[in-house]
């Protein structure tokens, strides 16, 4: 039969997906992503833990030479006013500022808007010298996740020479 100059066929053609591929590519789908929203959860939470650890080794770095500058010892010291803080003298996990030990003057304050465990070696706050050094040997922070399924941690280290240093876990050691 033709019509216009085109021939129309008898048969229809189909198009589209039946109901059975369809539920298969939605099976293979959900499949994929079981496999793939943890591995997408692990990797936030890293960034997050690099993301403060980052801040913490730049605001060190930046009490050094805003001491030097000064030429007047300063101090870095925890906050304590978010809700996931505990009440231990070594929690971190707010956040820090940095002052001017003599008059308390504060010169920098920076928070932490992500629930992260952030511990200091000490329960006293840092003191940076006028020279620029940074407290003492040994001293350290540990900045891992409050998730424990993720074992997620970082250490940031003060070694000799007010040299800091950063590894993967909870410790110092080499």
């Amino acid at each position: 039969m033709q019509s216009l100059g085109f021939f129309m066929s008898s048969q229809s053609s189909t198009q589209g997906f039946t109901l059975v591929e369809m539920l298969v590519c939605l099976g293979v789908l959900g499949v994929m992503a079981s496999f793939a929203i943890p591995e997408w959860q692990r990797l936030q939470e890293r960034s997050r833990v690099e993301a403060a650890r980052d801040q913490l080794m730049n605001d060190l770095q930046t009490a050094r030479v805003r001491a030097l500058q000064r030429g007047e010892t300063l101090q870095l010291s925890r906050l304590r006013d978010c809700t996931w803080a505990t009440s231990a003298s070594n929690d971190w996990s707010c956040g820090w500022q940095l002052v001017v030990k003599a008059d308390q003057t504060v010169l920098l304050t920076s928070q932490l808007h992500t629930p992260l465990q952030v511990t200091f070696a000490k329960s006293d706050p840092l003191d940076v010298s006028h020279r620029g050094d940074l407290g003492t040997v040994g001293d350290r922070w540990v900045i891992k996740s409050k998730q424990s399924s993720l074992n997620m941690a970082n250490v940031l280290c003060l070694s000799s020479a007010s040299r800091l240093r950063w590894q993967s876990g909870e410790s110092c050691s080499n």
